[in-house]
């Protein structure tokens, strides 16, 4: 991945985590390792957070790692405490205040799950109503159908008969 794909993940799978609920200032410088090297920083400032592909001086704390590492934290598949007990990131400055940051990651994954299984839900609500309204329509349309075919039978059965009683008709007066 290069630098520029590397922020863009992380603005795509972070950038809109809500960050209402966190208190206080935080600025993390995150310098990118290897592959797509570079920096950017993620800061939560009244309630907002901004990403952006630029140094952050006056930082709480610098995060260190690999493009897919830091990817793989920001959007909660890899523990930022994980990652940090496994030597995947390095921290330098405040680490408790660094660390802070998995409580917002973990909120930010949690609506996306919820979403997910409510999208999932409502999909299959909505499938079985549909069915369920197009059901009686398709039986409806079903049995007018078979009405109308019993009735052509019904018709052609009176006419045979009657056909028949009039030949029986016919042939008993000649014969008398």
């Amino acid at each position: 991945m290069t630098y520029e794909e590397i922020v863009a993940k992380v603005k795509k799978e972070f950038g809109s985590a809500d960050v209402s609920k966190y208190e206080g200032h935080l600025a993390l410088q995150i310098n990118i390792t290897g592959e797509g090297s570079g920096a950017f920083y993620a800061e939560i400032n009244d309630g907002q957070l901004f990403i952006e592909p630029f140094d952050y001086k006056d930082n709480d704390a610098i995060l260190t790692a690999s493009g897919e590492d830091i990817v793989n934290i920001l959007s909660g598949n890899l523990g930022a405490v994980e990652a940090f007990e496994a030597g995947k990131i390095t921290v330098d400055g405040d680490i408790s205040k660094a660390l802070s940051i998995q409580a917002v990651i973990e909120e930010n994954k949690k609506p996306k799950a919820a979403a997910k299984k409510r999208t999932t839900k409502a999909a299959a609500k909505t499938d079985k109503e549909e069915s369920a309204k197009s059901a009686p329509a398709k039986t409806a349309k079903s049995t007018k159908a078979s009405v109308k075919a019993d009735s052509k039978t019904a018709s052609k059965a009176v006419k045979a008969s009657t056909k028949t009683a009039k030949t029986t008709t016919k042939s008993t007066a000649k014969k008398g």
